[in-house]
């Protein structure tokens, strides 16, 4: 949206997976085409996606990949053979194994991976780990950037109600994300049964462990407990508004985008003690361990540590205030005009 702003030609290219009916729109000035897909091993796979690509690039395209399942790298490593155009990836995290296909990931990452990145014009990643990944795991040798993910003004505009003089009575939590092992949802409704506070947890997002997390709901009773599914932003926008904290309960992140933005909005969050959260909390939020009993002490956290919440969200907003999408926009309007010359 924001390189089309400033008056750059966008083209995105998609699956319905993610929400959003089969076909090609106009989005805030960006052509998004959306392809039918089917999940296989938790990947939407797009049978189409080859012959959009090929229509939708030439020679001086410059396409942005963002590497997050399979099939989607192979064809654009293929397809740049082909088109001749350059490409960036970009990684923001190296997947761990999940689910029954996950036995395959290894190999994977080896024989397949491996050659798309290293055929990259540049790679871009979200922190310094992920980069010595880059240069180790995949051997990769070319112009490789740490670059931040961009947060929308919006978010630090938001209203929020202000601060009370004492905690709420009943907790309104709020977790955002895809519900996949990663995220650790399972520790955190296990967590719901072991604090003596009231809380309702507002779920919201999709994915592969989505039955399981119904389950334990079932199977613990857990009444307080919504889950949304996925939910358009403008309704997730008035739940950043109301929530009284969002909760990270993740096992790994890079820099997960949902926690910018809560820090952007002037949310409490608690969130747990691993790279791509605990780094950007220190002394912004509260941070504790990813299990059942370090949830539990976090959201007693929120309530024993209360008064000290608003100097904790004034200074995540001071912290994010470089990450707005003007300042990011520059940097990326830099790298591809340097990838295009090269």
């Amino acid at each position: 949206m924001h390189l089309a702003q400033a008056g750059h030609a966008v083209r995105v290219i998609t699956s319905t997976a993610g929400g959003g009916a089969r076909g090609t729109t106009i989005e805030q000035g960006v052509t998004v085409e959306r392809l039918p897909a089917f999940v296989f091993g938790h990947a939407p796979i797009m049978p189409r996606f080859p012959a959009a690509l090929m229509h939708a690039t030439q020679s001086d395209s410059i396409v942005h990949l963002h590497v997050g399942q399979a099939f989607t790298p192979e064809m654009v490593g293929l397809i740049a053979k082909l088109r001749r155009f350059k490409y960036i990836a970009q990684l923001h995290i190296d997947f761990r194994p999940s689910g029954l296909a996950g036995v395959l990931l290894p190999l994977y990452k080896k024989l397949l991976l491996k050659q798309v990145l290293q055929s990259a014009a540049a790679i871009v990643v979200l922190n310094d780990q992920t980069l010595q990944v880059v240069r180790q795991t995949y051997a990769y040798r070319g112009n490789a950037y740490v670059m931040n993910n961009g947060i929308d003004d919006a978010y630090f505009a938001l209203k929020r109600v202000p601060f009370a003089a004492q905690p709420p009575r009943t907790l309104r939590l709020l977790f955002v994300g895809r519900l996949s092992r990663q995220k650790n949802v399972s520790s955190l409704l296990h967590a719901l049964k072991l604090t003596s506070r009231n809380v309702q947890l507002d779920l919201v997002g999709d994915g592969e462990e989505r039955d399981s997390v119904l389950r334990i709901i079932a199977e613990q009773g857990l009444k307080t407990v919504t889950v949304h599914g996925r939910l358009p932003r403008d309704t997730i926008m008035t739940l950043y508004q109301t929530c009284d904290a969002l909760i990270m309960p993740s096992l790994y992140e890079a820099q997960p985008l949902v926690l910018l933005e809560a820090m952007a909005a002037r949310i409490p969050i608690i969130g747990t003690n691993v790279i791509g959260v605990a780094d950007h909390l220190q002394g912004a939020g509260v941070i504790t361990e990813p299990s059942s009993v370090g949830l539990a002490d976090g959201i007693e956290q929120y309530f024993s540590r209360y008064a000290l919440l608003p100097a904790m969200v004034q200074q995540g907003y001071r912290a994010v205030e470089r990450l707005r999408w003007g300042h990011n926009l520059k940097a990326y309007e830099a790298l591809y005009e340097k990838v295009a010359r090269a």
